[in-house]
């Protein structure tokens, strides 16, 4: 596969450089007589030029790839260039169908931006799969005169495990995330509950992402 895109990219770049040679404004000067010397250092440029656009061919038809040493660094170092993360089933009682889908998405989305690895749907080079496994409202800062809570505070839990196919290992086994955030106790929290998820998360999407490729386990 590699050698066929090599040569495609030769071929098609051998073209390009045939019809820039033919609508350049030089040859009508080296046809015309320019002195030896001249006429090498055109042909130089044009080798030049043409290695070039070579390598920015092949370049862009290569596959990134991303290499990390888990485990606090201390594990042996895994080359992969897939990433595969599962769909995150929430099993609290509340927070819907939507919980689940944003913080997948989510946890997409930092894989995607903080590494040069592809998303697949199945058999990628490094497998991460969860549930979210708690998503709590519970009052802080009680008042001591009304007996009421000034602040609310949103609590959400996550499980994961890690697979790492280039040597046949897991990394995190049901490993534990947990964030929160707080919120004025008076106001709606529907009307805010995707803003609070967000923020969620992020915090929970970033502490994962940091243990898989970098914290001890």
């Amino acid at each position: 596969m590699s050698l066929w895109l090599a040569t495609n990219a030769v071929s098609l770049t051998q073209q390009a450089i045939a019809k820039l040679r033919t609508k350049s404004s030089l040859y009508p000067f080296i046809a015309s007589g320019l002195p030896l010397f001249q006429t090498k250092v055109v042909n130089s440029l044009n080798i030049l030029l043409e290695r070039i656009l070579i390598s920015l061919f092949l370049g862009r038809c290569a596959l990134p790839q991303f290499s990390f040493k888990p485990g606090g660094g201390n594990g042996e170092e895994i080359n992969a260039k897939t990433v595969q993360v599962d769909f995150f089933e929430n099993n609290s009682t509340i927070g819907g169908a939507f919980l689940s889908a944003s913080f997948t998405e989510s946890l997409r989305d930092i894989m995607q931006a903080q590494t040069k690895l592809n998303l697949v749907d199945s058999k990628g080079d490094i497998q991460i799969t969860g549930v979210i496994s708690n998503y709590l409202v519970s009052p802080i800062n009680i008042q001591a005169q009304s007996e009421s809570a000034a602040q609310n505070r949103l609590k959400m839990n996550v499980s994961v495990s890690t697979y790492f196919k280039a040597n046949d290992s897991i990394g995190l086994n049901n490993s534990p995330f947990s964030a929160f955030v707080d919120y004025d106790a008076a106001r709606d929290f529907t009307s805010i509950e995707e803003q609070l998820v967000e923020e969620l998360n992020f915090q929970l999407t970033q502490d994962i992402f940091d243990k898989i490729f970098g914290g001890e386990w």
